[in-house]
């Protein structure tokens, strides 16, 4: 069965276009035959997935931001190209994350069955979430989502035939928008536990807690709550965060960011050599799809204090570590308190997180993804059934 995906951004080895062609590589078998359709590429996957480059491979010596226009008005007219030979009966289409309105009802024109990926929430419920979290700091919205954006993604949304749900936060935004349920196929991301061999550390052993954040230092991830209740929880160690600021952040929390006890970093590769001078990972995230970077900690042994938003299916609430309310103050100072404190409690849940996570390696990932592929396009998959089937961990 081909799979044909429709990926507009760079298949590097970095955030959304690592997961999807970490995905398309564990997926790709004798039953599914996946080609990624892409601006450029990385030579980087296994040769099981084809690669198709929409730019000349003379391109990948300028930077991309050059060539951005010109990938973006060729990629659609290249993947339907690519597609025009299928038989609909035998083929599918994956966008990542997404395409034009035309080019999608051009695929299902053709019969071809259209299935997107879910990369954060409904950007509706994005937007209230980011509004009023900008409102409470009294600064203007800094994220961007116009209502034209709303629009355009509920049209591509009522377009596609299957919509893949990376958590159950994701699912939930989906249909307070008033997606069908019926659509909705509940999934989840992965990590590759080799990106996180190695016993380097990058910081040096310290007195205290070592608590550390990795992403963009912003606020849609909590980042100004995240040194608020820091601050109030009085632990002794360190807060270490790890990624670009954002303006606000850098204004808004000057006198938080200058305190002794909080590192701030910039971006680095080697996010394991950070992770093994840890003792807990904290991400205070108002909105997301499924993080990454929750998984990675999970599966580097480290107990996560995040929201529901930052959970995923990988965290459970005292089990993985703690799953609170992002406003919810004194529930975030207790839990630090407690992770501070009560290390054979930081121990039971770093042996248990690292447990968990080996349920979302990239291939057993792939696998249940795989099968909700196959089932949607055999027309056996019922809205009762649409779940990671028995191999859901869940």
């Amino acid at each position: 069965m081909p799979l044909w995906v429709f990926l507009p951004i760079p298949l590097t080895g970095s955030g959304v276009a690592d997961s999807c062609g970490s995905l398309s590589e564990a997926m790709a078998n004798q039953d599914l035959a996946v080609t990624i359709v892409t601006p450029r590429a990385n030579p980087w996957l296994a040769p099981s997935v084809q690669v198709v480059e929409v730019l000349p491979r003379w391109t990948r010596r300028l930077p991309y931001r050059w060539l951005r226009n010109r990938a973006a008005r060729q990629i659609e007219r290249v993947f339907l190209s690519q597609m025009a030979g299928q038989r609909s009966q035998t083929a599918a289409a994956n966008i990542w994350p997404d395409a034009s309105l035309d080019t999608i009802r051009k695929l299902r024109a053709n019969g071809i069955t259209v299935f997107r990926d879910m990369v954060n929430c409904h950007v509706a419920t994005a937007k209230r979430i980011l509004d009023e979290a900008y409102e409470k700091l009294g600064v203007a919205p800094g994220h961007g989502i116009s209502s034209q954006s709303v629009q355009q993604e509920q049209q591509g949304l009522d377009a596609v035939d299957y919509i893949f749900c990376p958590s159950a936060s994701v699912k939930a935004s989906l249909l307070e928008n008033d997606v069908p349920a019926g659509k909705l196929l509940e999934t989840s991301r992965g990590w590759d536990p080799a990106r996180f061999s190695g016993s380097h550390r990058l910081l040096p052993p310290s007195e205290g807690l070592t608590a550390v954040f990795v992403g963009s230092l912003c606020v849609r991830k909590g980042v100004h709550l995240l040194l608020d209740y820091w601050a109030r929880s009085g632990v002794k160690g360190r807060l270490v965060l790890a990624g670009e600021m954002e303006a606000i952040i850098k204004e808004k929390c000057a006198d938080l960011l200058d305190r002794d006890d909080v590192i701030v970093l910039d971006y680095f590769r080697d996010i394991g050599s950070l992770y093994r001078s840890a003792d807990i990972f904290v991400l205070a995230t108002l909105e997301e799809g499924s993080p990454r970077v929750t998984y990675e900690a999970c599966g580097c042994g480290l107990p996560v204090i995040t929201t529901p938003m930052g959970a995923g299916p990988v965290v459970r609430h005292n089990r993985e570590g703690f799953v609170i309310d992002p406003n919810d103050r004194d529930g975030w100072i207790a839990a630090i308190r407690t992770l501070a404190e009560d290390i054979e409690l930081r121990r039971t849940m770093a042996k248990a997180a690292a447990e968990r996570a080996q349920s979302f390696v990239w291939s057993k990932v792939a696998a249940r993804r795989r099968r909700l592929i196959l089932s949607a396009l055999g027309g056996r998959l019922s809205p009762s059934s649409q779940s990671l089937l028995d191999e859901d961990p869940c």
